[in-house]
Protein backbone atom coordinates (compact mmCIF):
# COMPACT_ATOMS: atom_id res chain seq x y z
CA UNK A 1 0.00 0.00 0.00
CA UNK A 2 1.08 3.57 0.17
CA UNK A 3 2.55 5.60 -2.92
CA UNK A 4 4.79 3.13 -4.95
CA UNK A 5 8.32 5.18 -4.28
CA UNK A 6 7.48 3.00 -0.36
CA UNK A 7 8.73 0.00 -2.31
CA UNK A 8 11.80 0.38 -2.85
CA UNK A 9 12.16 0.16 0.90
CA UNK A 10 10.93 -3.58 0.64
CA UNK A 11 13.93 -3.71 -1.83
CA UNK A 12 11.95 -6.98 -3.51
CA UNK A 13 12.85 -7.19 -6.96
CA UNK A 14 9.44 -7.63 -8.50
CA UNK A 15 8.70 -4.45 -7.02
CA UNK A 16 12.04 -2.54 -7.63
CA UNK A 17 11.53 -3.54 -11.42
CA UNK A 18 8.21 -2.32 -11.87
CA UNK A 19 10.21 1.32 -10.84
CA UNK A 20 11.78 3.37 -13.54
CA UNK A 21 14.88 3.55 -12.73
CA UNK A 22 15.17 7.31 -12.17
CA UNK A 23 12.41 7.39 -9.34
CA UNK A 24 14.53 4.44 -7.58
CA UNK A 25 17.56 6.65 -7.66
CA UNK A 26 15.97 9.45 -6.35
CA UNK A 27 14.28 7.09 -3.26
CA UNK A 28 18.18 5.83 -3.18
CA UNK A 29 18.59 9.50 -2.08
CA UNK A 30 16.58 9.47 0.75
CA UNK A 31 17.69 6.13 2.01
CA UNK A 32 21.16 6.90 1.94
CA UNK A 33 20.64 10.44 3.28
CA UNK A 34 22.31 12.39 -0.07
CA UNK A 35 22.52 15.88 -0.82
CA UNK A 36 21.12 17.34 -3.66
CA UNK A 37 24.48 16.97 -5.66
CA UNK A 38 25.12 13.45 -4.68
CA UNK A 39 21.28 12.98 -5.67
CA UNK A 40 21.88 14.88 -9.07
CA UNK A 41 25.37 13.06 -9.75
CA UNK A 42 24.06 9.64 -9.76
CA UNK A 43 21.22 10.41 -12.11
CA UNK A 44 23.71 11.63 -14.64
CA UNK A 45 26.13 9.22 -13.98
CA UNK A 46 23.25 6.47 -14.61
CA UNK A 47 21.60 8.63 -18.18
CA UNK A 48 18.51 9.96 -15.82
CA UNK A 49 18.07 13.76 -16.46
CA UNK A 50 18.77 15.40 -13.16
CA UNK A 51 16.26 16.82 -10.43
CA UNK A 52 14.39 19.69 -12.23
CA UNK A 53 13.84 22.71 -10.32
CA UNK A 54 11.03 24.30 -13.17
CA UNK A 55 8.61 21.17 -12.10
CA UNK A 56 7.03 21.86 -9.14
CA UNK A 57 7.23 18.13 -7.54
CA UNK A 58 11.02 17.83 -8.07
CA UNK A 59 11.37 21.60 -6.76
CA UNK A 60 10.08 19.93 -3.50
CA UNK A 61 12.48 17.10 -4.00
CA UNK A 62 14.66 19.72 -4.68
CA UNK A 63 14.32 21.37 -1.35
CA UNK A 64 14.01 18.18 0.83
CA UNK A 65 17.46 17.19 -0.61
CA UNK A 66 18.92 20.91 0.34
CA UNK A 67 18.08 20.31 3.74
CA UNK A 68 17.97 16.85 4.31
CA UNK A 69 14.51 16.41 4.99
CA UNK A 70 13.06 12.62 5.16
CA UNK A 71 10.98 10.87 2.78
CA UNK A 72 8.09 11.04 4.91
CA UNK A 73 8.73 14.75 5.71
CA UNK A 74 8.81 15.67 1.51
CA UNK A 75 5.80 13.40 1.69
CA UNK A 76 3.97 15.98 3.77
CA UNK A 77 5.42 18.39 1.60
CA UNK A 78 3.66 16.90 -1.15
CA UNK A 79 0.44 16.54 0.55
CA UNK A 80 0.87 20.21 1.57
CA UNK A 81 1.27 21.58 -2.00
CA UNK A 82 -1.31 19.24 -3.60
CA UNK A 83 -3.68 22.27 -4.56
CA UNK A 84 -0.67 24.66 -5.87
CA UNK A 85 0.16 22.11 -8.19
CA UNK A 86 -3.26 22.03 -9.44
CA UNK A 87 -2.75 25.55 -10.27
CA UNK A 88 0.75 25.11 -11.78
CA UNK A 89 -1.42 22.81 -14.79
CA UNK A 90 -3.45 25.29 -15.96
CA UNK A 91 -0.54 28.43 -16.00
CA UNK A 92 0.98 28.11 -19.04
CA UNK A 93 -0.84 26.63 -22.32
CA UNK A 94 0.99 29.42 -24.88
CA UNK A 95 1.21 27.01 -27.37
CA UNK A 96 -1.96 25.45 -26.46
CA UNK A 97 -4.21 26.05 -29.12
CA UNK A 98 -5.70 23.61 -31.78
CA UNK A 99 -2.99 24.84 -34.87
CA UNK A 100 0.26 26.78 -33.94
CA UNK A 101 1.67 29.18 -36.19
CA UNK A 102 5.69 30.03 -36.53
CA UNK A 103 4.61 33.64 -35.29
CA UNK A 104 3.10 31.70 -32.15
CA UNK A 105 6.65 29.50 -31.77
CA UNK A 106 8.28 32.72 -32.15
CA UNK A 107 6.63 34.55 -29.54
CA UNK A 108 7.10 31.04 -27.25
CA UNK A 109 10.92 31.94 -28.08
CA UNK A 110 11.09 35.18 -27.71
CA UNK A 111 9.26 35.45 -24.35
CA UNK A 112 12.09 32.76 -22.62
CA UNK A 113 15.21 34.38 -24.31
CA UNK A 114 17.07 37.71 -23.86
CA UNK A 115 18.27 39.48 -26.11
CA UNK A 116 21.61 40.99 -26.32
CA UNK A 117 23.37 42.47 -29.23
CA UNK A 118 20.99 40.51 -31.42
CA UNK A 119 21.58 37.44 -29.97
CA UNK A 120 18.94 34.79 -28.40
CA UNK A 121 20.68 33.81 -24.98
CA UNK A 122 18.19 31.44 -23.07
CA UNK A 123 17.05 33.20 -19.96
CA UNK A 124 18.41 30.90 -16.71
CA UNK A 125 15.34 30.76 -15.04
CA UNK A 126 16.09 27.18 -13.81
CA UNK A 127 18.92 27.40 -12.51
CA UNK A 128 18.04 30.95 -10.61
CA UNK A 129 15.16 28.84 -9.17
CA UNK A 130 17.19 25.80 -7.85
CA UNK A 131 19.79 28.34 -6.29
CA UNK A 132 17.23 30.15 -4.94
CA UNK A 133 15.26 27.07 -3.17
CA UNK A 134 18.69 25.92 -2.14
CA UNK A 135 19.32 28.70 -0.05
CA UNK A 136 16.22 29.13 1.31
CA UNK A 137 16.85 27.19 4.36
CA UNK A 138 14.93 25.00 6.01
CA UNK A 139 11.77 27.26 6.88
CA UNK A 140 9.06 25.61 5.22
CA UNK A 141 7.22 28.63 5.58
CA UNK A 142 9.44 30.75 3.38
CA UNK A 143 9.62 27.73 1.00
CA UNK A 144 5.32 27.88 0.90
CA UNK A 145 6.12 31.75 0.15
CA UNK A 146 8.45 31.45 -2.46
CA UNK A 147 6.23 29.00 -4.38
CA UNK A 148 3.73 31.16 -4.20
CA UNK A 149 5.09 34.22 -5.21
CA UNK A 150 7.05 32.47 -8.34
CA UNK A 151 3.95 29.93 -9.51
CA UNK A 152 4.58 31.42 -12.84
CA UNK A 153 7.64 29.89 -13.38
CA UNK A 154 6.78 26.52 -12.66
CA UNK A 155 5.54 24.36 -15.68
CA UNK A 156 4.01 20.28 -15.88
CA UNK A 157 7.14 20.17 -19.07
CA UNK A 158 10.83 20.13 -18.35
CA UNK A 159 10.49 23.55 -20.02
CA UNK A 160 14.18 24.07 -20.74
CA UNK A 161 13.90 21.13 -23.60
CA UNK A 162 10.57 22.16 -25.19
CA UNK A 163 12.09 25.86 -25.19
CA UNK A 164 15.40 24.71 -26.87
CA UNK A 165 13.00 22.30 -29.68
CA UNK A 166 10.99 25.11 -30.51
CA UNK A 167 13.91 27.22 -30.89
CA UNK A 168 15.76 24.91 -33.66
CA UNK A 169 11.83 24.33 -34.50
CA UNK A 170 11.70 28.26 -35.18
CA UNK A 171 15.03 28.59 -37.28
CA UNK A 172 14.11 26.03 -39.46
CA UNK A 173 10.93 27.31 -40.64
CA UNK A 174 12.34 31.29 -40.58
CA UNK A 175 15.00 29.35 -43.04
CA UNK A 176 12.80 28.09 -45.61
CA UNK A 177 10.29 31.21 -45.36
CA UNK A 178 12.90 33.86 -46.21
CA UNK A 179 14.41 31.58 -49.21
CA UNK A 180 11.51 32.38 -50.35
CA UNK A 181 10.60 35.77 -49.71
CA UNK A 182 14.55 36.22 -51.12
CA UNK A 183 13.35 34.42 -54.26
CA UNK A 184 9.65 36.60 -54.37
CA UNK A 185 12.02 39.84 -53.78
CA UNK A 186 14.50 38.87 -57.05
CA UNK A 187 11.68 37.45 -58.96
CA UNK A 188 13.64 34.68 -59.54
CA UNK A 189 13.45 31.00 -58.11
CA UNK A 190 9.53 31.59 -56.29
CA UNK A 191 8.42 27.95 -57.75
CA UNK A 192 11.68 25.92 -56.09
CA UNK A 193 11.05 28.16 -53.12
CA UNK A 194 7.56 27.78 -52.86
CA UNK A 195 7.69 23.80 -52.66
CA UNK A 196 9.78 24.27 -49.22
CA UNK A 197 6.68 26.20 -47.90
CA UNK A 198 5.15 22.22 -47.79
CA UNK A 199 6.14 23.08 -43.75
CA UNK A 200 3.30 25.84 -43.79
CA UNK A 201 -0.48 25.95 -44.72
CA UNK A 202 0.04 28.48 -47.07
CA UNK A 203 0.99 27.61 -50.32
CA UNK A 204 -2.24 27.55 -51.77
CA UNK A 205 -2.94 30.66 -50.85
CA UNK A 206 0.67 32.23 -52.40
CA UNK A 207 -0.06 29.74 -55.04
CA UNK A 208 -3.26 32.20 -56.72
CA UNK A 209 -1.88 35.55 -56.46
CA UNK A 210 2.07 37.02 -56.21
CA UNK A 211 2.06 39.38 -52.89
CA UNK A 212 4.25 41.95 -51.86
CA UNK A 213 7.36 40.27 -49.78
CA UNK A 214 5.95 42.08 -46.10
CA UNK A 215 2.37 40.76 -47.40
CA UNK A 216 3.82 37.69 -48.03
CA UNK A 217 5.87 37.45 -44.91
CA UNK A 218 2.53 38.29 -42.70
CA UNK A 219 0.77 35.60 -44.15
CA UNK A 220 3.36 32.58 -43.96
CA UNK A 221 4.21 33.61 -39.98
CA UNK A 222 0.72 33.72 -39.14
CA UNK A 223 -0.81 30.69 -41.22
CA UNK A 224 -0.38 26.89 -39.11
CA UNK A 225 2.51 25.05 -39.19
CA UNK A 226 2.00 21.50 -40.44
CA UNK A 227 3.45 19.35 -37.69
CA UNK A 228 2.89 16.07 -40.27
CA UNK A 229 4.80 17.40 -42.85
CA UNK A 230 7.67 18.20 -40.73
CA UNK A 231 7.12 14.55 -38.99
CA UNK A 232 7.34 12.97 -42.36
CA UNK A 233 10.87 14.78 -43.07
CA UNK A 234 12.26 13.73 -40.08
CA UNK A 235 11.44 10.59 -40.42
CA UNK A 236 12.65 10.44 -44.09
CA UNK A 237 15.55 12.27 -42.96
CA UNK A 238 16.60 9.10 -40.81
CA UNK A 239 15.02 6.10 -42.18
CA UNK A 240 13.80 6.84 -45.63
CA UNK A 241 16.83 5.05 -47.72
CA UNK A 242 16.78 1.77 -44.77
CA UNK A 243 13.13 1.12 -43.88
CA UNK A 244 12.73 -1.06 -46.51
CA UNK A 245 15.81 -3.33 -46.32
CA UNK A 246 15.87 -3.18 -42.49
CA UNK A 247 13.86 -6.67 -42.01
CA UNK A 248 15.41 -8.22 -45.28
CA UNK A 249 18.84 -7.42 -43.79
CA UNK A 250 18.20 -9.45 -40.47
CA UNK A 251 16.14 -11.99 -42.30
CA UNK A 252 19.21 -12.52 -44.76
CA UNK A 253 21.19 -12.95 -41.49
CA UNK A 254 18.70 -15.48 -39.63
CA UNK A 255 16.93 -16.47 -42.50
CA UNK A 256 18.19 -19.68 -43.53
CA UNK A 257 17.86 -21.17 -40.53
CA UNK A 258 18.87 -25.10 -41.69
CA UNK A 259 21.91 -23.99 -42.49
CA UNK A 260 22.88 -23.16 -38.53
CA UNK A 261 24.23 -25.19 -36.25
CA UNK A 262 22.03 -26.71 -33.43
CA UNK A 263 24.21 -24.27 -30.80
CA UNK A 264 23.58 -21.52 -33.01
CA UNK A 265 19.78 -21.98 -32.72
CA UNK A 266 20.12 -23.13 -28.84
CA UNK A 267 21.79 -19.36 -28.46
CA UNK A 268 19.15 -17.46 -30.55
CA UNK A 269 16.21 -19.58 -29.26
CA UNK A 270 17.19 -18.60 -25.66
CA UNK A 271 17.80 -15.12 -26.55
CA UNK A 272 14.27 -15.05 -27.77
CA UNK A 273 12.99 -16.72 -24.16
CA UNK A 274 13.93 -14.17 -22.20
CA UNK A 275 12.28 -11.34 -24.16
CA UNK A 276 9.02 -13.16 -24.30
CA UNK A 277 9.11 -15.40 -21.13
CA UNK A 278 5.78 -17.51 -23.08
CA UNK A 279 8.05 -18.78 -25.26
CA UNK A 280 9.46 -20.97 -22.59
CA UNK A 281 7.53 -24.31 -22.73
CA UNK A 282 8.19 -24.35 -26.40
CA UNK A 283 11.59 -26.31 -27.93
CA UNK A 284 14.25 -24.33 -30.14
CA UNK A 285 13.04 -25.49 -33.13
CA UNK A 286 9.21 -24.37 -32.17
CA UNK A 287 10.94 -21.37 -31.11
CA UNK A 288 12.87 -20.37 -34.18
CA UNK A 289 10.04 -21.39 -36.55
CA UNK A 290 7.89 -18.56 -34.71
CA UNK A 291 10.25 -16.08 -35.19
CA UNK A 292 10.89 -16.56 -38.56
CA UNK A 293 7.49 -16.17 -39.41
CA UNK A 294 6.68 -13.38 -37.33
CA UNK A 295 9.86 -11.70 -39.23
CA UNK A 296 8.03 -12.38 -42.84
CA UNK A 297 4.70 -10.53 -41.47
CA UNK A 298 6.56 -7.73 -40.07
CA UNK A 299 8.03 -7.71 -43.55
CA UNK A 300 5.10 -7.50 -45.39
CA UNK A 301 3.97 -4.85 -42.85
CA UNK A 302 6.94 -2.49 -43.46
CA UNK A 303 6.55 -3.04 -47.15
CA UNK A 304 2.50 -1.86 -47.23
CA UNK A 305 3.53 1.23 -44.60
CA UNK A 306 6.58 2.42 -47.32
CA UNK A 307 4.34 1.24 -50.46
CA UNK A 308 4.23 4.93 -52.46
CA UNK A 309 0.55 3.56 -53.69
CA UNK A 310 -0.46 2.85 -49.78
CA UNK A 311 -1.28 6.51 -48.96
CA UNK A 312 -3.21 5.80 -45.93
CA UNK A 313 -0.53 3.86 -44.30
CA UNK A 314 1.77 6.66 -44.81
CA UNK A 315 -1.07 9.42 -43.41
CA UNK A 316 -1.55 7.00 -40.47
CA UNK A 317 2.30 6.32 -39.86
CA UNK A 318 2.53 10.29 -39.91
CA UNK A 319 -0.15 11.07 -37.74
CA UNK A 320 1.34 9.97 -34.63
CA UNK A 321 4.25 11.78 -35.46
CA UNK A 322 2.12 14.51 -35.85
CA UNK A 323 0.34 13.98 -32.44
CA UNK A 324 3.40 13.27 -30.59
CA UNK A 325 5.16 16.93 -31.54
CA UNK A 326 2.17 19.08 -31.21
CA UNK A 327 1.95 17.54 -27.30
CA UNK A 328 5.56 18.48 -26.79
CA UNK A 329 5.02 22.00 -28.45
CA UNK A 330 1.90 22.48 -25.50
CA UNK A 331 3.76 20.71 -23.10
CA UNK A 332 1.48 17.70 -22.68
CA UNK A 333 5.04 15.34 -22.68
CA UNK A 334 8.90 15.52 -21.90
CA UNK A 335 11.21 14.76 -24.73
CA UNK A 336 13.25 11.80 -24.36
CA UNK A 337 17.08 12.52 -24.71
CA UNK A 338 17.66 10.28 -27.73
CA UNK A 339 14.51 12.39 -29.34
CA UNK A 340 15.86 15.53 -28.44
CA UNK A 341 19.45 15.30 -29.85
CA UNK A 342 17.54 13.65 -33.02
CA UNK A 343 14.70 15.93 -33.56
CA UNK A 344 17.28 18.98 -33.04
CA UNK A 345 19.92 18.08 -35.05
CA UNK A 346 17.35 16.84 -38.08
CA UNK A 347 16.17 20.64 -37.90
CA UNK A 348 19.39 21.89 -37.58
CA UNK A 349 20.70 20.17 -40.73
CA UNK A 350 17.54 20.97 -42.71
CA UNK A 351 18.19 24.47 -41.97
CA UNK A 352 20.68 24.65 -44.41
CA UNK A 353 22.50 26.47 -42.42
CA UNK A 354 26.64 27.23 -43.39
CA UNK A 355 28.88 24.17 -42.12
CA UNK A 356 30.35 26.50 -40.04
CA UNK A 357 27.17 28.24 -38.04
CA UNK A 358 25.69 23.97 -37.71
CA UNK A 359 25.41 22.63 -33.99
CA UNK A 360 28.51 21.04 -33.22
CA UNK A 361 29.71 19.05 -30.27
CA UNK A 362 30.42 22.18 -28.08
CA UNK A 363 27.38 23.72 -29.19
CA UNK A 364 25.26 20.37 -28.37
CA UNK A 365 26.70 19.69 -25.18
CA UNK A 366 26.16 22.76 -23.97
CA UNK A 367 22.23 22.19 -24.17
CA UNK A 368 22.49 18.99 -22.83
CA UNK A 369 23.79 20.37 -19.48
CA UNK A 370 21.11 23.04 -19.89
CA UNK A 371 18.37 20.68 -20.04
CA UNK A 372 19.50 18.25 -17.34
CA UNK A 373 20.41 15.92 -19.75
CA UNK A 374 23.81 13.82 -19.27
CA UNK A 375 26.66 15.05 -21.57
CA UNK A 376 27.40 12.98 -25.05
CA UNK A 377 29.77 10.06 -23.59
CA UNK A 378 31.77 9.07 -26.68
CA UNK A 379 32.23 5.37 -25.49
CA UNK A 380 28.31 5.05 -25.63
CA UNK A 381 27.67 3.64 -29.23
CA UNK A 382 24.11 6.15 -29.50
CA UNK A 383 26.16 9.26 -28.70
CA UNK A 384 29.08 7.92 -30.55
CA UNK A 385 26.85 8.13 -33.72
CA UNK A 386 25.57 10.93 -32.98
CA UNK A 387 29.47 12.61 -32.12
CA UNK A 388 30.01 11.15 -36.14
CA UNK A 389 26.70 12.40 -37.65
CA UNK A 390 27.88 15.94 -36.41
CA UNK A 391 31.16 15.60 -38.04
CA UNK A 392 30.11 14.02 -41.20
CA UNK A 393 30.09 15.59 -44.69
CA UNK A 394 27.70 12.69 -45.71
CA UNK A 395 25.60 11.72 -42.76
CA UNK A 396 23.46 9.45 -45.10
CA UNK A 397 26.06 7.43 -45.73
CA UNK A 398 26.68 7.00 -41.81
CA UNK A 399 23.27 6.37 -41.04
CA UNK A 400 22.72 3.45 -43.42
CA UNK A 401 26.15 1.85 -42.99
CA UNK A 402 25.54 2.19 -38.84
CA UNK A 403 22.10 0.58 -39.77
CA UNK A 404 23.27 -2.17 -42.01
CA UNK A 405 25.86 -3.16 -38.87
CA UNK A 406 23.81 -2.96 -36.61
CA UNK A 407 20.61 -5.20 -38.54
CA UNK A 408 23.57 -7.61 -39.25
CA UNK A 409 24.66 -8.00 -35.47
CA UNK A 410 20.32 -8.75 -34.96
CA UNK A 411 20.12 -4.99 -33.36
CA UNK A 412 17.70 -1.84 -33.92
CA UNK A 413 18.90 1.29 -34.91
CA UNK A 414 19.63 3.59 -32.11
CA UNK A 415 16.71 5.45 -32.97
CA UNK A 416 14.20 2.63 -33.63
CA UNK A 417 12.61 3.71 -30.41
CA UNK A 418 12.25 7.49 -31.13
CA UNK A 419 9.45 8.86 -29.41
CA UNK A 420 8.37 5.88 -27.39
CA UNK A 421 10.72 6.63 -24.82
CA UNK A 422 9.17 10.16 -24.61
CA UNK A 423 6.75 10.68 -21.86
CA UNK A 424 5.35 13.34 -19.04
CA UNK A 425 7.15 13.53 -15.73
CA UNK A 426 4.25 14.82 -13.75
CA UNK A 427 2.16 12.36 -15.35
CA UNK A 428 5.03 9.68 -14.58
CA UNK A 429 4.80 11.08 -10.72
CA UNK A 430 1.37 10.91 -10.50
CA UNK A 431 1.56 7.18 -11.61
CA UNK A 432 3.98 6.31 -8.52
CA UNK A 433 1.56 8.60 -6.61
CA UNK A 434 -1.58 6.46 -6.70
Amino acid sequence: GGIMLELCQTRKPRHLAAIPLRYRLIMLGFVKKLTLGEVNAKLLENGCPKLYARNFREATLIYAFSNGLSYEEWKGLQKEYDELRRRVAAVDRTLAQKTVSLANISAYVEDRSLREQSVARTIHETQVLEQKIQGLGSNQRHFQLFLLSNIHSFSTAREKTRYYFCKYLQYYLETRMEDYLAALEKHSGEKDALSELEVFRVRTVLDRKRYPVQEAREKIENSPVSLKKIYDAFHSFYFGYISQDWLQIQLDYYGNLEMLLPSEKKILAGFLRKRNPSLKKLSTDEIIALQIQKMEEEEKKQDQLFSRENRKASYQSGRSGENFLRKVLRGDLDLDRVTFIALCLFLDRQARVPPEHRTDEERLQSVLVECGFPALNPSDPCDHFFLEFMKSRDPLDLIIDEAESLALQGNNFYLYKTFLLSGSYEKSWEDLAQ
